[in-house]
């Protein structure tokens, strides 16, 4: 998996986030992935902190994406109502069906991009969003098994989301 580190974001939700813009291979080519990660662990409300699930896979799960369970054999769902977009001065924006007007579920500036991201992205017409407590900030060098790790927990939201370069 090609990392890229990324930048912080508030969330619509409220809660910090990290972006990170990577790539999955597969046989029939990479596929764009966006990771949104809570570093905070913000528990979801209402939780008092005695859910697993926090406060962004809450809010993803609401939005309409789907729980990953197993990495390995990961069947992620189209998202409807959610959009993807990275304008060219490195802004990507993530919007949920839920997102009350002019506040994205997420935004974030500067964001550093994979080579060939953009246009394996613009080419596919989508992007795999995964969501949750990753640590993609960590800067440690197992980073698919933290990604399996949180899909085994259920702590991984994910879904297929339609995705368009910005202006």
């Amino acid at each position: 998996m090609n990392e890229t580190p990324g930048e912080r974001d508030r969330g619509a939700e409220g809660f910090r986030l990290d972006v990170l813009l990577s790539a999955l291979p597969t046989p029939n080519g990479a596929v764009p992935l966006a990771l949104l990660d809570d570093p905070d662990r913000t528990p979801a409300p209402g939780s008092h902190g005695r859910e697993p699930t926090g406060a962004l896979v809450a809010a993803c799960l609401r939005g309409g994406l789907g729980l990953a369970t197993d990495a390995p054999d990961l069947h992620v769902p189209l998202a409807p109502g959610w959009s993807a977009t990275l304008d060219r001065d490195g802004t990507f924006t993530v919007r949920s069906p839920l997102d009350p007007p002019g506040r994205p579920f997420c935004r974030a500036e500067n964001v550093r991009t994979p080579p060939g991201w953009a246009e394996r992205a613009a080419v596919l017409g989508y992007v795999m969003v995964l969501a949750g407590t990753i640590g993609v900030a960590g800067g440690r060098n197992d980073f698919e098994e933290r990604l399996r790790g949180a899909a085994a927990e259920g702590t991984l939201a994910a879904g297929i989301v339609p995705y368009r370069p910005g202006s």
